[in-house]
């Protein structure tokens, strides 16, 4: 959330993984600690409002600084019953639980970072703001301590991504020449989009039967873009989609067609028409400059998943209570 220099791509993935993977924990009454109020607790650490509120106001500058005037009646427009402004409260809210199991795992490892590399990025970060990031974070409370503390989590996420990437072999060239084989690049697929899931229920048995997909597609699909074309989207990489039709494209194998998968857009049957793997893409001639970027965006994307992983991981085992009530 600090702007302290480009981040590695890797990280802000992570960073946006850990908004949205704890909407299970526990809600309960809000106690207070030593008279502040709070917004969670992780494993008995407090996550006080006033830590909540400054990390929230970095985010309302960035999104104010980006829209400007627009943002007033963005912040109060209504998604699934809730404001824009109340999303992103909870989700800010999820980042701070995850980000204090991190934190919390990180100190068990016994792992220090070094004063004069936390004093270097924080010099970054003053060196990158405004005069008016300056008086707005002055008037937000946003001081060295809370920055330092902020530069740390970043920190501390980068040690746990780099001990899944050891544990994960990631820089065995063997291995990771292994995983290039058979790992999925470019998936080519096409979908029937409806809204009922029963009616998703329906036209699956009828493919089951022997019905052709296309021609389904054709009479029931409710997606404009694919619709006439039998449901056929083409080939996409992965980041294209929505998170659950990605996942479901992904894990299927050619020929295989999807149960009904739910996105916010409704439910989707899927069917994988090809797969290309950097060893396809490599025989179909493409630049070896794009293969390497394309083979570390598989490295990112394996890290990602087995954070994923260690964060579930720790939530399973973490005692967690939030007061969504105390948000604001």
């Amino acid at each position: 959330m600090i702007q302290i220099k480009k981040r590695p791509v890797i990280v802000v993935m992570i960073l946006i993984l850990v908004m949205g993977v704890l909407a299970a924990c526990n809600q309960t009454d809000a106690p207070k600690d030593k008279g502040e109020k709070l917004v969670a607790k992780v494993n008995g650490q407090s996550i006080t409002y006033e830590t909540f509120n400054k990390n929230f106001s970095i985010i309302k500058n960035q999104y104010n600084k980006k829209y400007g005037e627009n943002m007033k009646n963005i912040w109060s427009q209504e998604v699934d019953g809730k404001t824009f402004l109340q999303i992103k409260k909870e989700e800010l809210l999820e980042t701070l639980i995850a980000e204090e199991l991190i934190n919390q795992e990180v100190k068990k490892m016994g792992i220090k970072h070094d004063e004069d590399k936390i004093n270097e990025m924080y010099q970054g970060y003053l060196e990158g703001l405004t005069k008016e990031d300056k008086k707005y974070y002055e008037e937000n409370n946003v001081d060295e301590e809370f920055v330092k503390s902020r530069i740390i989590t970043e920190l501390n996420i980068q040690k746990m991504i780099d001990k899944i990437s050891k544990e994960a072999e990631l820089d065995n060239e063997e291995k990771l020449n292994e995983i290039y084989k058979d790992y999925p690049v470019q998936v080519k697929a096409s979908h029937i989009l409806v809204k009922e899931e029963d009616l998703a229920n329906d036209i699956l048995q009828k493919i089951k039967n022997g019905e052709d997909f296309a021609k389904l597609a054709k009479e029931y699909s409710t997606d404009p873009g694919s619709k006439d074309k039998g449901g056929d989207l083409g080939y996409f990489p992965r980041g294209v989609m929505v998170p659950e039709f990605e996942k479901a494209a992904f894990d299927l194998k050619v020929g295989e067609i999807s149960e009904p998968v739910k996105s916010k857009f409704g439910y989707h049957i899927i069917k994988v028409e090809d797969i290309k793997t950097i060893q396809k893409l490599e025989a179909e001639g493409m630049p070896k400059e794009q293969l390497e970027a394309q083979k570390q965006a598989i490295k990112n994307m394996i890290k990602y998943e087995k954070f994923r992983e260690k964060i579930d991981n720790l939530k399973e085992k973490a005692i967690i209570e939030k007061y969504k009530e105390n948000l604001g």
